[in-house]
């Protein structure tokens, strides 16, 4: 068996829709995915309703930070099972509302700043559920020439003028969100981490980290782990079109830590309930 449990749709800054990744992943030879999302659950909701006969685990790649600088979560729900996610679909609701205005923020810097005229009415028609910066890329893209990378270089980083911060969960609070929600957190692609280390994070009451990730050296993250009861997990971050080194299942996890994963969330991969 192997599960990709990293992987984003077009509910996010994806470019597939779930019947797209479904039909990828049965090509790849997956037994199953977890979506994860940025800061949504709307793609899975779809999935559920739709009864799609193909094993997608609910997840949620949670926005936090910690000493001023992001930290993702990916959260895995328990059971497959969003009726205990009340809370978390609240504070998901509030976040998008968040985005929104953040959007409408950065157009207006891009305009101000870098003399780019984007409306808004067009990157959100291109959305699915959150809008996010690379929404705002493809339309600058497209309407301007420079390539999706270029524009992330030039007008859209963190450190550009038209950068716009949105208030977020502590790390821990965002775990414990989690929690209380009924999922397991397990800590997103920790070759990331700046200003915190994976210790700190474990000590925040994290339930796993993900190992396996593109262009991470696992060897080095495992030699910073010292407890045995922590997940390890592995996914390939995968947006569709826009990175096309993360392909669908180019990162994923097999066998015996995948049955403790699956064992974890109490989840048989059967058919969608």
């Amino acid at each position: 068996m192997k599960a990709d449990l990293h992987v984003h749709s077009h509910y996010s800054d994806g470019t597939c829709s779930m019947e797209e990744l479904i039909q990828q992943a049965k090509e790849k030879g997956l037994d199953c995915f977890a979506l994860t999302d940025h800061d949504t659950l709307q793609g899975i909701i779809e999935y559920h309703k739709k009864k799609i006969d193909y094993p997608v685990i609910a997840g949620v790649e949670l926005s936090t930070y910690h000493r001023g600088k992001p930290i993702h979560i990916l959260g895995y729900c328990c059971h497959n099972d969003l009726s205990n996610s009340s809370e978390l679909i609240s504070y998901l609701d509030k976040m998008k509302e968040k985005r929104e205005k953040r959007i409408k923020k950065i157009l207006v810097n891009l305009k101000k700043f870098y003399q780019l005229e984007i409306d808004y009415n067009e990157v959100k028609k291109n959305s699915h559920g959150n809008i996010a910066r690379p929404h705002i890329a493809r339309e600058i893209e497209k309407k301007y020439g420079y390539t999706y990378q270029e524009v992330f270089d030039r007008f859209l980083n963190d450190e550009s003028k038209a950068y716009v911060e949105i208030d977020r969960l502590e790390t821990k609070e965002g775990i414990e969100l989690l929690h209380r929600n009924q999922m397991i957190a397990v800590l997103a692609h920790p070759m990331y981490l700046t200003t915190t280390s994976i210790a700190e994070i474990i000590a925040m009451g994290i339930d796993g980290i993900e190992v396996n990730y593109p262009g991470q050296n696992k060897e080095e993250i495992m030699s910073q782990i010292n407890d045995s009861r922590l997940l390890l997990t592995g996914g390939s971050d995968y947006h569709g079109s826009l990175y096309q080194d993360n392909d669908l299942g180019c990162m994923t996890i097999t066998d015996q830590e995948l049955e403790r994963f699956l064992k974890r969330l109490d989840i048989q991969l059967i058919k969608n309930k």
